[in-house]
């Protein structure tokens, strides 16, 4: 899928659609909204900002972190072409799924007055998918495409994703069009296969800033950014530091195994040599970039399924020692190019790759320097945004020439 033809402040063009002069209006819905942090919601907003700043009329929906609600006005940064934010009251939480009772309300209201076009469901989010399915069958309601962004299997909640996994069949059963971020989600996903044929790959693309403006040193420690979860991989970092007595470690991020990951920390000898930072923003994280020597993504499963922090290093200039994981983190980096990849959960051979990054000459500026060119070819928001567009525009064709997702 190539990058489609977009003249931003013309509307958009659906082939054979003589008349379609408005601009693009595009409803998404997903789970939250910076500044939570979280890959979901970071390419949520890289999104809806990139198709703001593309010409399109975007709303996004999602769960507000507490019991009150909101609307606010995001803009696109580069235009500031407006568009609207609604966050829905939050009352609780199941197995990390938000109970927002004001959704259906807040959604049905926009596809009966907002003029949308493409309704952009972004899953695993269950209670979003019962919600476009129910009001998929209101006839009160115009039909617009239903088009689902999959971000990742359910994994780790197995007894909740069982429960829920006829919503998210039925969902995807319905959709007009699928989207996912690599060919490793789509070929791999059991979820997905009995829709493999309408499921368009689209790589994760983020803003080139701060990243971009970051002059790497590469002298400094290696660099962790993430939640401490178990499948992170932080325990087999600290294990590779036992094994590479020359090598830092910073650790950007909070979690449950903080605590477990100190103690881990102190147990292996190697706790001067490593600093734990927690959450820091962007212009922190591009900071520490620019004296890192390489990021390491030490994940040890497919819950981590694409690995965006890659992104941030690559458009920093930064090597990437990476795990090979059968997701889209295979796909973010080329071995021995712009980033060096072990096996995950295997301390010693990430503690030689960690090692060679200092007794290689020049090895962290030859796999930076490629990875930043990698990275402005295939995975900025723009390029990203013009696969979107050119996916949005197929799915309306598509409806328009009586296409049905079932």
């Amino acid at each position: 899928m190539g990058p489609a033809t977009w003249r931003p402040t013309a509307g958009f063009d659906v082939p054979g659609a003589a008349g379609y002069t408005a601009p693009m209006h595009i409803l998404h819905l997903g789970k939250y909204y910076p500044p939570y942090r979280g890959g979901m919601e970071t390419i949520l907003q890289a999104m809806a900002e990139g198709l703001l700043d593309a010409g399109c009329d975007v709303t996004v929906v999602v769960a507000a972190e507490g019991g009150t609600g909101s609307s606010e006005e995001m803009h696109g940064p580069r235009t500031g072409h407006a568009g609207r934010l609604l966050r829905t009251a939050r009352l609780g939480l199941v197995n990390s799924q938000p109970l927002t009772p004001a959704l259906p309300g807040v959604v049905r209201r926009e596809l009966a007055f907002g003029g949308v076009d493409v309704l952009h469901v972004h899953l695993p989010n269950p209670l979003a998918a019962g919600v476009c399915l129910a009001l998929r069958r209101d006839p009160a309601l115009k039909r617009v495409p239903l088009a689902v962004w999959y971000h990742a299997d359910i994994t780790r909640q197995r007894i909740g994703g069982r429960l829920v996994a006829p919503l998210v069949r039925a969902c995807l059963r319905e959709a007009d069009g699928i989207c996912v971020s690599s060919a490793a989600l789509r070929d791999g996903s059991p979820v997905l296969a009995p829709w493999r044929d309408k499921v368009a790959v689209v790589p994760f693309g983020i803003e080139p800033q701060p990243w971009g403006a970051v002059s790497p040193r590469r002298d400094g420690p290696v660099l962790f950014v993430g939640r401490l979860v178990p499948y992170k991989g932080v325990a087999v970092a600290l294990d590779a530091l036992a094994q590479a007595p020359q090598v830092e470690l910073d650790i950007v991020g909070e979690g449950p195994l903080e605590g477990e990951l100190r103690e881990r920390a102190a147990r292996l000898g190697v706790a001067a040599r490593v600093r734990f930072l927690g959450e820091m923003d962007s212009p922190g994280i591009a900071q520490l970039l620019g004296r890192a020597r390489a990021l390491v993504l030490p994940s040890i499963d497919r819950s981590e399924a694409f690995g965006l922090v890659q992104l941030e290093a690559m458009a920093a200039g930064v090597a990437v020692v990476c795990t090979d994981l059968p997701t889209g983190v295979r796909e973010v980096g080329l071995p021995g190019q712009t980033c060096l990849r072990v096996p995950p959960g295997d301390s010693g051979a990430l503690a030689s790759a960690l090692a060679d990054l200092w007794s290689a000459d020049g090895l962290a500026t030859r796999l930076g320097e490629a990875g930043r060119a990698r990275f402005r070819e295939n995975f900025t928001r723009e390029v990203m945004v013009a696969r979107m567009v050119a996916w949005y525009e197929g799915l309306l064709a598509h409806a328009r020439d009586g296409g049905s997702g079932r």
